[in-house]
């Protein structure tokens, strides 16, 4: 290393760091210049040698007092002692160990007095020569592997620097120096224990003497690093890696003050690193690089060509935990094969994930070629597509992820990492779950088994997160390919969570007992959001290997945490065996249990009903698809009348038949239910119609019926419509049951004219015909909010009855006509009405009218009150662009927020129309933001006569021109 020759003013700091590897000035090189030339060049200096011989005779002249030792004596003794080593270190320099060797062999009697009054006389400073001397005798033996003499020497140094003892004569430059040079040569010979003690002792004597010193911080820094390589060497001898890391990281910081003038030092401190953490020299370089911005493309680190070993885990983990340049990490392990205990591993991971998601500069993280956003890992990053990489790009508006800003209730990442091997997706699930933001986190369709569970529990588990993240409170793992030992894996998400102390129920008497009578409150008991630790929600439908010993190890984990809620365990091949014991599920908070499609049986749904009767949190049940029959209905029925904290139920598409359902209907009239489900369960008969009946007017608490499915006999809807007026159901799903006008006439004609309660009616796919939504319009047009009518065999006679429906209908908000042969003309009178009379006097604002045969004349005929509606749903109407272009030339105001076209013909004019329109639009609004305007927020597009290019191109033009608009291709 060289530095300015005006670095140093000292002139005694001058000539200790002379014969240190810091050279300054030129005076060095011209010396080895001088030395190298003809004259002297691989020759033995003899008038240089004869010069040295006749100073040592002089100073034994003046121990024999024949010559007077005064300070012009000792001036130029020391002189020429000093210039007799620069000539010596000139040899070295030259690669001329062994001449520079004798050279430094010859001074050495005048580096020594035998008069104790020369040798003890401060002035003459002979243990400053001898110690210079020494040094370079020894820097010269090592050379040529003489060890032993090199040992010899510095041992003498050493001895003569540290002779005085508290009060040391000598700098302490010189002293660490000098003890820096032993401890090189004790490692030399394998006395590394000796030659690490010296080395550390150099190391703090640097330390201590630079925070007094003032030198240049490059000098400074450049003694450093080279006593930690130094110590750091010797400790990897030793085996104390940690040690010998720590050094390592030490010199690498230093060697940054040094920039390119490091004389390699940086990279000799990273092969001792690489040895020391035990990863390949290359990772390392490129781990330093990472850490410190100096790789070719700043701020990326591409880790796909390692084995990701638990050391480089460990290496890339300190690099993120100190960097503040990179900002992202790329990923991608082929290898699948892992060499490491997988509990090892996942730990290992899941501190990976936490230092990157902790990393304040990182940004993105690449994970087999799917980005994620580190401080949002939620949303997803979006590829640039050919438009946003051109030059042209940064005029554009273009966003970089999908999806809104809002942080959502559930992550969604559905099949996401289906293609990638288990390693990845270990990788990218400890990712998305400590860096998780959000209520849930649902991993369905991912191909998820026994290999990759293991660190969604690890991960699960992690308690020590960061504060800006949140525990994942419910998990779905639909879809996925978990079996009975990937189910045993997954209960042990519980074993970590943190148990809330339970609050005492006191009643308002005094006497320790909660009010019986007081309605249900959920949350009542429940700790505080942020003080939940564990998964309250576990959804794993539809993994068909779990059966009843996976089911039963699930239960056994939600036992032992008493905050638990729902669970949702749908056809995951469950029998009556595994619904036999279900002990410890009184203990939780079980809200929720939904165990559809499982072949349960009437026995595994008596066995249920007697656990759940313990259950007293218990709201929502739903048996659909369990084969449940008569047998089953009665357990249904005791559960049902005794159990008065459950809301909701469902028992779709079982066998109950009307024997069944009279069962289930009588426990029903004395339960507390909110909502019941009964749809596709063969209900036919006259007396079943009447039980049912009979429910709805006994359950007061009973807000929603489903009977879809069920064909009742000529006196089913009767029964049922007498019902209406003294219930309080609000909502009524009646699908595919067969209704017809006559049906409706007898189901309406029995009271429910007089009902202004019913809210909602669903009558998909009945063949009422115009006469049904006659009779309709005429007896439901009060309390009515949402009306279903999909598949009902309307046509365009119609178009008065509708007229009628909705001006009768003020609180009618939805209305689904969809699939229905309306015509073009069939909603007009309709349409005439809405755009006639104020927006107060009507409330519709969700029409779908899709598959309802209105081509471009129907469509346009709509425009009126498009500034009324909120959705329009024209899906499959064989709307063309002549269309769209009629609507957007119309003169009249059009604002949705969605306006839905899949399906369609509509090609480049029409789509050419449309953003015409809303270009002029925004451009109005710009130099007018209090002027109304029209705009639609969404449009949908799909299965229509657009190319993939003229989608891309209209895609960027709308960004510019109307970024509030999305388009749905």
């Amino acid at each position: 290393m060289k530095i300015p020759r005006d670095g140093v003013e000292d002139p005694l700091l001058y000539e200790i760091m002379y014969f240190s590897p810091v050279e300054l000035g030129d005076e060095r090189y011209t010396n080895k210049l001088y030395f190298q030339t003809d004259i002297y060049n691989r020759t033995w200096p003899t008038l240089m040698a004869d010069r040295m011989a006749h100073q040592i005779e002089k100073l034994k002249h003046c121990e024999m007092g024949i010559v007077a030792f005064d300070d012009e004596f000792r001036k130029t003794h020391r002189e020429a002692v000093i210039g007799h080593c620069k000539m010596a270190l000139a040899y070295l320099d030259a690669r001329e160990a062994r001449i520079a060797m004798k050279l430094c062999e010859q001074c050495m009697p005048a580096t020594k007095s035998s008069e104790p009054r020369l040798q003890s006389d401060p002035n003459a400073e002979f243990d400053f020569l001898r110690i210079i001397a020494l040094s370079n005798l020894a820097c010269a033996a090592r050379r040529v592997k003489f060890f032993q003499k090199a040992i010899d020497a510095l041992a003498e140094a050493k001895s003569l620097c540290l002779a005085g003892g508290d009060s040391i004569q000598q700098h302490p430059l010189l002293i660490a120096l000098t003890l820096l040079n032993l401890s090189a040569v004790l490692g030399d010979i394998d006395h590394d224990e000796h030659g690490l003690r010296w080395g550390l002792e150099a190391l703090a004597m640097l330390y201590n003497l630079f925070s007094t010193l003032e030198l240049p911080e490059t000098v400074q820094a450049y003694y450093l690093s080279l006593a930690c390589h130094n110590a750091a060497l010797l400790n990897v001898k030793l085996g104390r890696w940690a040690d010998a890391q720590e050094l390592v990281d030490e010199g690498i910081e230093f060697t940054k003050i040094l920039g390119e003038n490091d004389d390699t030092l940086r990279s000799k401190l990273i092969t001792i690193g690489a040895q020391a953490k035990h990863v390949p020299e290359v990772f390392l370089s490129e781990a330093v690089n990472a850490l410190n911005g100096w790789s070719q493309e700043r701020g990326v680190w591409n880790l796909s060509f390692w084995d990701f070993t638990m050391s480089e885990v460990k290496e890339v983990i300190r690099v993120l935990q100190n960097t503040l340049t990179l900002n992202k990490i790329i990923i991608d392990q082929k290898d699948d094969d892992r060499r490491y205990d997988t509990a090892v591993e996942n730990e290992h991971l899941a501190e990976l994930m936490k230092a990157v998601v902790e990393c304040h500069c990182m940004e993105t993280i690449t994970i087999s070629g799917i980005d994620f956003q580190t401080r949002k890992v939620w949303r997803r990053v979006k590829k640039r597509g050919f438009l946003e990489t051109r030059w042209y790009a940064s005029a554009l508006n273009f966003a970089d992820v999908w999806g809104g800003s809002q942080t959502p209730e559930t992550g969604q990442y559905q099949g996401l990492l289906a293609s990638l091997n288990h390693f990845m997706k270990r990788v990218a699930m400890g990712l998305l779950v400590v860096g998780n933001e959000t209520e849930g986190i649902d991993l369905s369709d991912n191909g998820i088994n026994l290999t990759s569970i293991t660190m969604l529990v690890r991960a699960l588990c992690k308690t020590d997160r960061l504060a800006r993240t949140r525990p994942c409170r419910r998990l779905i793992l639909r879809k996925n390919d978990i079996g009975v030992e990937a189910a045993k894996e997954l209960a042990k998400i519980w074993d970590a969570a943190e148990l809330p102390q339970e609050e005492e129920e006191v009643s308002s008497d005094g006497e320790g007992f909660a009010d019986e009578d007081e309605e249900f409150d959920p949350t009542a008991e429940a700790p505080e959001r942020d003080e939940l630790q564990g998964v309250t929600a576990l959804d794993v439908s539809e993994n068909g290997d779990i059966g009843d010993e996976g089911f039963q190890a699930i239960l056994k984990g939600i036992s032992r945490y008493n905050c638990f809620k729902v669970l949702t365990a749908s056809d995951i091949s469950l029998t009556a065996a595994g619904c036999a014991c279900l002990e410890g599920l009184e203990q939780t908070r079980l809200d929720t249990l939904i165990l559809n499609q499982n072949s349960l049986g009437c026995e595994g749904v008596a066995n249920l009903c007697e656990e759940l009767s313990k259950c007293t949190r218990l709201r929502v049940l739903e048996l659909e698809g369990c084969g449940m029959k008569l047998e089953g209905a009665k357990a249904l029925r005791e559960l049902l009348r005794h159990h008065m904290k459950l809301q909701e139920i469902s028992v779709a598409n079982n066998q109950l038949s009307d024997a069944g359902a009279i069962e289930f209907c009588s426990g029903v009239a004395e339960s507390s239910l909110k909502s019941v489900n009964l749809a596709q369960n063969g209900i036919v008969s006259d007396d079943a119609s009447q039980s049912i009946g009979d429910m709805m007017r006994s359950c007061h608490t009973l807000l929603k019926l489903v009977l879809s499915g069920n064909c009742f006999d000529h006196l089913g809807p009767s029964h049922i419509g007498s019902a209406i007026e003294h219930s309080r159901v609000l909502t009524l799903q009646l699908e595919e049951m067969g209704l017809t006008a006559d049906s409706m006439d007898d189901f309406l004609d029995q009271g429910a004219a007089e009902t202004q309660d019913l809210q909602e009616l669903t009558l998909n796919k009945n063949p009422i015909h115009d006469e049904g939504l006659a009779i309709i319009a005429e007896s439901l047009s009060i309390g009515l909010k949402n009306l279903r009518l999909s598949h009902c065999g309307l046509t365009s006679g119609a178009q008065a009855i509708l007229l009628s429906l909705v001006s009768l209908s003020p609180n009618l908000q939805r209305l689904d006509l969809s699939y229905n042969s309306l015509g073009p003309k069939g909603c007009l009178d309709m349409v005439k009405w809405m755009d006639q009379n104020d927006k107060e006097s009507f409330s519709l604002s969700f029409l779908e009218l899709s598959g309802c045969s209105l081509g471009d004349e129907g469509f346009q005929l709509l425009v009126p009150i498009m500034g009324s509606l909120r959705f329009l749903g024209l899906r499959d109407n064989g709307i063309t662009s002549a269309g769209l272009q009629g609507v957007m030339s119309a003169n009249q105001m059009v604002k949705l927020q969605t306006l839905d076209l899949e399906g369609n013909q509509i090609g480049e004019q029409g789509l050419h129309a449309l953003t015409e329109r809303f270009q002029k639009e925004h451009k109005r609004s710009l130099w007018n933001p209090k002027q109304l305007t029209s705009m639609i927020d969404l449009v949908i597009l799909k299965n229509n006569d657009i190319s993939a290019a003229l989608a891309a191109s209209t895609e960027a033009f709308v960004k510019i021109y109307n970024p509030l608009m999305t388009i749905l291709w």
